[in-house]
C-alpha cells in the first residue's frame, strides 16, 4: 500500500475473522470467571467471554493495557462496574442487543473510535465512556432516558451523537468534549442541540437509528421518495452538526454498500458537503476503518462525480493526528490522497506544527507514537531515496523517548538533523562508489585477454565488434555491483551507530 513509507511501517494489527478461530488461537484467552479462567493475564491481547458467563464482574479486566479485542456472546446480560476500565488499547467490543446493564466507568479510557449502546439500556451510567479520547461516533438508542454524570467526559473527538428529546442529561455528561464545545460553546448548548438534532430531518434520523430499528433497503428508498414528494426537509439539508445523511452513514457502526449507493444516488451532493468541523464523509469512513468496499465506492464516486473537487488533506491528517488514529487508518488516508490527487503535496510543516502545540487541556494534540509516525511520513520520500540500507534502517530505528517527557519539537529537529547527515554521507559514498565503478570498468576494458571469448593480441588488431558495445559489455561484467555492495560497510562514517529499536507493542 504506501510504497513511500514502507521503511517504517512494519506489520499491523490483525483480528479474529471468525469466532471458530478462537478455539485454535493461542493468542485468545477464554474468560470463564472461575478457576484459571478468572485470572486474566496482564499481557493478554484478545479475550473471548465463555457462554457460561452472564455477567462480566466488577474490575474483571481493569488495567489490562494490552487488551485489544473482546469477543462477547449473545447471552451476556451485564457488564459490571469498571469491568474494562483503563484498557487503553481496547478498540473492538460488539455488545449484543441482549445486554441489560452497564456499570459506572465500565469502559473508561478505552480506545474506541465508535461505540453503539445496546437498545435495552435505559441509562448511560456515570463515566461509562469517559476518557475515550479517540471516539468520534456514538450511537445511542431512543430508549435512553437518562445520561449520568461525566458519562462522556474527556471524549475530545466526539462528534456524531444524538439524544432523545426527553432524555434527562446530567450537566457534566459532556465535560471537556472539545470538538462539540468548539461548535456549541457551552455544555448546556450541546445537550439542547443533541436533543433536537433530527427535528424535521427524517432522513437523518432513519440513518442514525437504523441499527436499532431494522428496516429494509427498499423501505428506506420508499420513505426517502415519500419525503421528497411531501416537500419535507430532505437529505440535502444539514443538521445542527452540519452533517448530511452520508456523514452519519460514514460514522455508523454498521455498513451496507447498497445503502451507501442509495444515499449517493439520491443526494450526490452529500459527497462534498463539509460538516461543522470542515469534514467530508470520506474522512469519517476512513477514520472508522470502514470496509474496503465502502472506501472504494466513495473513492470511485468522487472520481466520477466530483473529479475536480479540492479536499483539505492537511486538515484531514491533522484531525487523525489529534485523534491518535492507528497506522492503518493514517496509511489508508494517504493512499486515498495519492489515488485522488497524486500531484498534491501535504504541507507536513503545517501538520506537525499544529500537532506539536498544546491543547486547552494542556496536553499535546498528538501522543508521542502518533507524532513520530507522522514525522516519519513527512520524510518518507527522502529516506527511501537514500541508497544505503544501513542509513535507512537507522532512520527507522529512531527512539521515541518516554511518553511523559517526550519533547516533540526537539525530537523533530533531531530527526531532521539526522536525516540531513545521512543524506550528506550518502552523497559522499555515491561519489566514492562512482570512482570505484569507473576504476573497475577501466580495468575490465584494459583486460584485452578476451572479448566475448575471442583472444586479442596486443598489436592493435582490428576489433571485431563495435566499440560502444564493447564498453557496455565491460561495464556490465566488471563486477562493480558485487564489489561495491561488499565495500559499503567499510565506507560508512566512523561514528555510525545503529539506534536502539524500541518495542512499540
Amino acid at each position: 500500500m504506501w510504497g513511500g513509507v514502507e521503511f517504517f511501517l512494519k506489520g499491523g494489527s490483525s483480528s479474529l475473522t471468525h469466532p471458530a478461530m478462537a478455539e485454535y488461537s493461542a493468542e485468545v484467552f477464554v474468560y470463564t470467571g472461575v478457576g484459571e479462567g478468572a485470572v486474566v493475564p496482564r499481557d493478554v491481547v484478545r479475550v473471548r467471554i465463555d457462554p457460561s458467563v452472564l455477567v462480566v464482574p466488577i474490575r474483571a479486566f481493569e488495567f489490562n493495557y494490552k487488551l485489544q479485542e473482546v469477543e462477547l456472546h449473545d447471552g451476556l446480560r451485564e457488564i459490571d462496574l469498571r469491568a474494562f476500565l483503563y484498557c487503553t488499547a481496547l478498540n473492538k467490543v460488539q455488545l449484543s442487543d441482549e445486554v441489560e446493564s452497564i456499570g459506572n466507568y465500565a469502559f473508561q479510557c478505552c480506545n474506541f473510535t465508535k461505540f453503539r449502546s445496546p437498545p435495552l439500556i435505559t441509562t448511560i451510567p456515570g463515566g461509562m465512556l469517559s476518557g475515550c479520547k479517540n471516539m468520534f461516533s456514538l450511537e445511542v438508542s431512543e430508549t435512553i432516558m437518562q445520561v449520568d454524570y461525566n458519562a462522556f467526559g474527556d471524549c475530545h473527538s466526539l462528534r456524531n451523537v444524538a439524544l432523545a428529546s426527553n432524555t434527562v442529561v446530567d450537566e457534566s455528561a459532556f465535560n471537556y468534549c472539545t470538538d462539540l464545545l468548539h461548535i456549541f460553546d457551552t455544555k448546556e448548548a450541546i445537550i439542547d442541540a443533541l436533543r433536537n438534532r433530527f427535528a424535521g430531518l427524517p432522513v437523518h434520523s432513519i440513518i442514525y437509528y437504523k441499527s436499532y430499528y431494522p428496516i429494509s433497503l427498499e423501505e428506506i428508498r420508499n420513505k426517502i421518495e415519500c419525503i421528497q414528494y411531501a416537500n419535507i426537509r430532505s437529505g440535502l439539508h444539514q443538521d445542527c452538526l452540519g452533517m448530511t445523511p452520508l456523514h452519519i452513514l460514514a460514522c455508523s457502526t454498521v455498513h451496507s454498500l447498497e445503502l451507501y449507493q442509495l444515499i449517493v444516488d439520491k443526494y450526490p451532493e452529500n459527497l462534498i458537503v463539509e460538516d461543522a468541523w470542515g469534514a467530508v464523509p470520506l474522512l469519517y469512513a476512513v477514520w472508522g476503518n470502514a470496509p474496503s468496499e465502502i472506501i472504494q465506492f466513495l473513492v470511485n464516486s468522487y472520481q466520477s462525480l466530483y473529479p475536480d473537487h479540492e479536499f483539505d488533506w492537511n486538515d484531514m491528517v491533522i484531525t487523525l493526528g489529534r485523534a491518535n488514529a492507528s497506522k492503518v487508518v493514517i496509511q489508508n488516508l494517504l493512499d486515498i490522497q495519492q489515488t485522488l490527487y497524486p500531484m498534491y503535496n501535504i504541507d507536513w510543516d503545517q501538520v506537525l506544527g499544529v500537532l506539536v502545540e498544546r491543547t486547552e487541556w494542556n496536553e499535546p494534540h498528538a501522543n508521542p507514537k502518533t507524532f513520530c509516525l507522522l514525522t516519519r511520513c513527512s520524510i518518507a520520500t527522502r529516506v527511501n531515496a537514500i541508497g544505503v540500507k544501513h542509513f535507512r534502517d537507522a532512520m527507522a530505528d529512531i527512539w521515541m523517548g518516554h511518553e511523559f517527557n517526550f519533547n516533540r519539537q526537539a525530537w523533530y529537529t533531531e530527526t531532521l538533523t539526522k536525516l540531513e547527515y545521512y543524506e550528506s554521507e550518502y552523497r559522499k559514498l555515491k561519489e566514492v562508489a562512482s570512482l570505484l565503478e569507473f576504476a573497475l570498468w577501466k580495468i575490465r576494458m584494459n583486460d584485452s585477454s578476451f572479448i566475448h571469448g575471442n583472444v586479442i593480441n596486443r598489436c592493435n588488431k582490428k576489433l571485431k565488434m563495435d566499440t560502444s558495445e564493447f564498453k557496455l559489455q565491460c561495464r556490465v561484467s566488471c563486477g562493480a555491483d558485487y564489489v561495491i555492495q561488499n565495500v559499503w560497510p567499510y565506507l560508512l562514517p566512523p561514528d555510525f551507530v545503529r539506534s536502539y529499536v524500541p518495542d512499540e507493542g
